[in-house]
């Protein structure tokens, strides 16, 4: 869904409508809302209700630090299906000398609680006119430590592979069986190193409240730093394999195609997507009165899954990189929210955007820098041009 505008014609467009009325949004004890020029009637928040659903977050709507589970995201490939818990168990089998079957109520009862805020975005997510880069959101998780299940059950040696089956069921074609057609769970794997490492758990609440049927209730896994279709939802297996899993959404869907080797040379790549890139957005910006005062401010998030962040930077128009204030940061798997003070905002159109600077160095790539390493729509973590007009003051 990426799609490269260059930077005149958004100008041009801004300016175009400079005559229109504004409409400037009172948040409480915030400010006044500026209006971006990049929205058009192609956003809306329920972006497709039929299968694959798709639900974005208004990013002029990030005034805090949790996404309230009524505005966080929602993709997912099938219809959320029918759960009753009294009924539902979890089973985790496969290469383990103790395979379990736990209900919902032994999960929640489990020792080895944690709560733990966690970052998302879908792999599809992007500045594109539907989404807006509203594939993205921010909430507690709390439930059972993934590790800790694992070593109760036993892995064996022998185990290559974690797999996570959901409930919902997908038809599918197999060619190399002759056509056969049949009925398979939706599933993910992950290493069985990364199933054993201190960070992932099994859901069952989110913000303090039980997982709704569309963030997966009764039960989900969430994988701190990785895109959103890792974090399998309505989850009822688990099984440790000694192979490959080659699912439908692992072997044939969430892959890029990315350039491997040197700079100006090497070959192209087809690879499993899994940990999220660095990135960061420009979400809006405030007009703030005191008496005769006026000021404004450019606020954001940023998020990483491979190394921290170390800084966020803010391009006004053509201007120098300006350093950004973090507000708000708890949590490596989490994202920061930041603000920039704009001094000296003249009224008319403007270009606004943000890049994210990790721990390594490594820097939020432009459009042009990333399309020349990637070639595929999904994983786009490019800096994404804002433009908004300030009205006169």
């Amino acid at each position: 869904m990426s799609k490269t505008v260059s930077r005149r014609s958004l100008i041009r467009g801004a300016a175009a409508g400079i005559a229109a009325p504004f409409h400037l949004v009172t948040l409480e004890a915030a400010g006044e809302l500026l209006p971006f020029t990049d929205y058009t009637e192609e956003f809306r928040v329920e972006a497709q209700e039929r299968n694959p659903r798709v639900k974005t977050f208004d990013l002029r709507r990030l005034d805090s630090w949790i996404t309230p589970a009524r505005q966080f995201f929602t993709f997912h490939q099938a219809s959320a299906p029918t759960i009753d818990v009294k009924d539902w168990r979890l089973s985790i089998g496969g290469l383990v000398a103790k395979p379990m079957a736990l209900t919902l109520e032994q999960l929640k009862r489990h020792p080895d609680r944690r709560t733990i805020p966690v970052t998302f975005e879908c792999a599809g997510n992007s500045g594109h006119a539907a989404l807006m880069n509203g594939l993205a959101g921010n909430a507690m998780w709390t439930g059972v430590g993934l590790d800790s299940l694992l070593q109760e059950c036993g892995v064996k040696p022998e185990a290559r592979e974690v797999v996570f089956l959901a409930s919902d069921m997908e038809k599918e074609r197999k060619w190399q069986a002759g056509g056969k057609e049949f009925t398979a769970p939706h599933g993910r794997s992950i290493f069985v190193q990364d199933a054993l490492a201190a960070g992932p758990i099994l859901a069952f609440e989110m913000n303090g409240a039980p997982l709704s049927a569309e963030h997966g209730y009764p039960l989900r896994l969430i994988l701190p730093g990785w895109y959103g279709m890792a974090n399998v939802k309505w989850l009822h297996a688990i099984e440790v394999i000694d192979r490959r899993y080659e699912g439908r959404h692992m072997a044939r869907n969430y892959h890029s195609l990315r350039k491997a080797g040197a700079a100006g040379g090497g070959i192209w790549l087809d690879t499993s997507i899994s940990r999220m890139n660095l990135k960061s957005v420009v979400a809006r910006v405030l007009r703030k009165r005191s008496g005769t005062q006026v000021e404004h401010v450019i606020h954001g998030a940023a998020w990483s899954g491979e190394s921290p962040i170390r800084t966020v930077e803010v391009r006004i128009d053509s201007g120098p990189w300006m350093e950004a204030r973090v507000d708000r940061r708890e949590s490596d798997a989490a994202w920061l929210l930041w603000s920039c003070m704009w001094k000296g905002a003249k009224p008319g159109p403007h270009t606004l955007v943000s890049r994210a600077i990790d721990t390594r160095g490594a820097v939020q790539p432009t459009e042009e820098e990333l399309r020349e390493r990637l070639a595929s729509a999904r994983e786009d973590n490019a800096q994404w041009l804002r433009t908004l007009i300030v009205p006169p003051y």
